[in-house]
């Protein structure tokens, strides 16, 4: 079954799922393939040996984290907060007549069990010495403990998003969320990765409490990754896309920004769809050389295309009601993203809500 569309000549909905990370510590970069081009893409799932050192620049404060993880964590613990199990097998999503399929409901001790993790130690003895066998090896023994805040590194968002084609703005409305954990390699006790114990239902605000400010994310949602069967989907449509990039790189009227804090920084068209590049000098159908023999550059502008979009970035105010640990999100900007001379994803530039 696939997403729902609302097709109009201003709008379109579609519904997508997204991960975003919000510790300094999560590593981001790994190897994607779009449209034939292999790239690096900084983002936050981690796999094999294509992580980098480099980390999430942008990130939660640790009283924000600590809000949510008493009122995400702590209350889902304590059997005061409602939440769902992770297997979306059952669920087809969201439709206009509502949800279509099972939601399984984790009790307490499911919500601790999915919580912790296992692990391996050293085996020590009643002296403290380390215990080998008989071929000199540690033995190592299996142990399980309960994640903390410090294992709070992001959450994945079910979001319903509008795409308003006149006025250039991605509305969000968030359906569910999904705290994530920081999955540990057992063996090297290195982060691997990460993990979402259950899925919370998000409910309006009754309370609207500030948790961060300008919070920049992008996600890599026009590369097509398998998903599961439900309406939410981690990849953008063509029809829904390229519709919102033209009208951003051709409307005579819209405004260019710098994507980089505090985000007010103009920047004119020619900065924003064009980048400098360098060709070698002909004449007579041969390369013009200077007194050392290198052959002259030319510098020129190259206009970006609409298919060197390769991923879309936001500029948000996240808002959180204590009271039913819900979130809402406002959009203050979206950045649109390409490659870079190094193949590694970059903003190109900023359009302000």
């Amino acid at each position: 079954m696939m997403p729902a569309l609302c097709f109009s000549q201003k709008k379109q909905t579609v519904f997508i799922e997204y991960f975003v990370p919000i510790s300094k510590d999560v590593k981001k970069k790994y190897f994607v393939f779009n449209h034939h081009v292999d790239y690096w893409k900084y983002c936050s799932r981690i796999y094999g040996n294509n992580s980098s050192s480099l980390t999430n620049s942008y990130f939660l404060s640790d009283d924000s984290k600590q809000i949510l993880y008493n009122n995400i964590f702590n209350t889902a613990k304590s059997g005061n907060l409602v939440v769902l199990q992770t297997h979306w097998s059952n669920i087809q999503g969201p439709s206009p007549t509502g949800w279509i399929g099972n939601k399984q409901i984790l009790t307490e001790n499911e919500v601790k069990e999915s919580i912790s993790y296992s692990s391996l130690r050293d085996s020590i003895d009643n002296e403290g010495n380390i215990v080998i066998d008989d071929n000199g090896d540690i033995i190592l023994i299996d142990f399980s403990y309960e994640c903390n805040i410090h294992d709070f590194i992001g959450i994945n968002f079910y979001e319903e998003w509008t795409f308003d084609y006149k006025n250039l703005t991605i509305d969000k409305k968030i359906l569910y969320y999904a705290p994530a954990i920081r999955a540990i390699n057992p063996e090297t006790l290195e982060l691997a990765g990460f993990k979402c114990p259950f899925i919370v239902e998000n409910k309006n605000l009754k309370t609207k409490q500030i948790i961060a400010t300008d919070f920049y994310s992008n996600t890599d949602i026009f590369c097509n990754h398998e998903t599961n069967n439900t309406w939410f989907k981690n990849y953008l449509e063509p029809s829904v896309k390229f519709p919102f990039i033209k009208e951003a790189m051709t409307n005579e009227n819209n405004s260019y920004y710098e994507c980089s804090p505090p985000y007010n920084k103009k920047i004119s068209k020619i900065d924003a769809l064009s980048f400098e590049s360098y060709r070698d000098s002909i004449n007579d159908d041969e390369p013009v050389v200077n007194d050392d023999g290198d052959i002259i550059k030319i510098k020129f502008l190259e206009l970006h295309m609409q298919s060197d979009i390769n991923s879309l970035g936001f500029v948000e105010n996240w808002f959180f009601d204590e009271k039913n640990s819900s979130f809402s999100k406002e959009v203050n900007g979206v950045s649109f993203e390409g490659i870079n001379f190094e193949n590694e994803t970059h903003p190109l530039f900023l359009i302000k809500n």
